[in-house]
Order: C-alpha cells, then sequence, then structure tokens
C-alpha cells in the first residue's frame, strides 16, 4: 500500500531531490511489520524447510520472499546511499528579484529545510514561501516547488489569479537544453519502478494462493 500511494499519487518525481521524512518512516515501518508478520506465518505454515520446494504453496511463497527480500535492500540503498546523494546540493544561490532563473538554479528554492519556496509558471517565477498552502514547497502532495509547474497548474481546480497573485521574483530562461540526470537518480527511478513491479508480481502470487 505505501509503494502504491508513494508511485501512483506522489509520483517518483516527489522525492527525485530528497527522500520526505514522512514517508521514509512509513515505507521503513511497513517492512518492519512485514518482516515481522511475514516471518510469524511462514514459521506456522511452513514448519520444514524442504516444503518450500516441495508444494506449490511453498514455491510460491518462497519467491514471495526472495521478491520481498530485494524489495527491502533496494529501499535500504535509496535509504543511505542514494537518499544522501539526492540531498547534496551546490551552495543555495542568493535570491535576486527581477533575475532570470535557469532551471537548475530554481531546483534549489524547494522549500525544504529553510530553503525559500519558488515555482516558474507561464515564464515567471512566484515566491510561495509565505503561503500555508505550500508548506515544505508542497502544495496539497501534488505539486513541488522548485520546478516549472505550467503544465502541471494547468489543471488545477482554481482559476489562474490564485498564481498570480504571488509574488514575483524573476522570470525563468527558457529553451535549455537539459543534462543527463546523474547516475544515483536514475538508480532511483529504475529501484523505485521495478519495487512498483514486485508488487504486482506479489499481488499475482497471493491470487494465485487463493486460486489454489
Amino acid at each position: 500500500g505505501t509503494i502504491l500511494y508513494v508511485h501512483i499519487l506522489l509520483k517518483p518525481a516527489y522525492a527525485a531531490r530528497g527522500l520526505p521524512k514522512g514517508e521514509l518512516i512509513l515505507g521503513w515501518l511497513s517492512i518492519g511489520l512485514m518482516a515481522i508478520t511475514g516471518t510469524l506465518l511462514t514459521l506456522a505454515r511452513i514448519p520444514s524447510f524442504h516444503l518450500f520446494y516441495t508444494t506449490r504453496f511453498g514455491i510460491l511463497l518462497g519467491i514471495k520472499i526472495i521478491l520481498f527480500i530485494i524489495m527491502a535492500s533496494s529501499a535500504a540503498v535509496v535509504t543511505f546511499v542514494i537518499g544522501p546523494r539526492m540531498k547534496k546540493r551546490m551552495k543555495l544561490p542568493a535570491a535576486r528579484n527581477g533575475e532570470p532563473f535557469s532551471s537548475a538554479e530554481l531546483s534549489y528554492f524547494d522549500g525544504k529545510e529553510g530553503r525559500p519556496a519558488y515555482f516558474a509558471y507561464q515564464g515567471k517565477v512566484y515566491d510561495v514561501s509565505s503561503s500555508r498552502l505550500w508548506r515544505e514547497g508542497s502544495h496539497m502532495k501534488k505539486h513541488g516547488a522548485g520546478s516549472d509547474l505550467t503544465d502541471l497548474l494547468k489543471t488545477a481546480p482554481h482559476g489562474d489569479e490564485k498564481i498570480l497573485g504571488m509574488p514575483v521574483v524573476g522570470s525563468l530562461i527558457t529553451g535549455e537544453t537539459k543534462g543527463k540526470p546523474p547516475r544515483h537518480e536514475k538508480a532511483f527511478y529504475l529501484m523505485a519502478y521495478m519495487n512498483l513491479v514486485f508488487v504486482f508480481v506479489i499481488t499475482f502470487i497471493v491470487a494465485l494462493w487463493r486460486w489454489t
């Protein structure tokens, strides 16, 4: 459930610039709970190791356990290796009123850890640091500061007046050529979607149990 919440509702890009503490705690609590309950249930249903490879139930359970171990291992890598790298940033540029921002410069102003919260809309950069609707640089857990939200906010239930009423601090440089994402960011997305696939595989395994 936690994986589906993060992948479908929040999207992996929500955590691409640093793992949110709340979702991180929720994820590890879920992993710990699954490990404890899964171990107890396995001991209750599989009294002998040979049942793992001599029965249909045992084989499916073994596959499920292997997938869980891979998912937990990838979570550890993301938390303790990839996560710290994503949180490392260059020195925060000084806020500049009226000057243009590149996409890379704008990404620093994500509203997290005391940083200002800026976002771009239709070529202008707005400051929402003081808005109660943008706490920690996140708006309704759907939109994050530090990026160009022109396309995303077109589907917002409110009109442009809510955005245009925010202070303008500069403009966004358009037509930039995006560089390749770093390896750790590629690894993060790979593991994120790998775990999403594993969730559906495990669901299929549970369905096979029910079928038999």
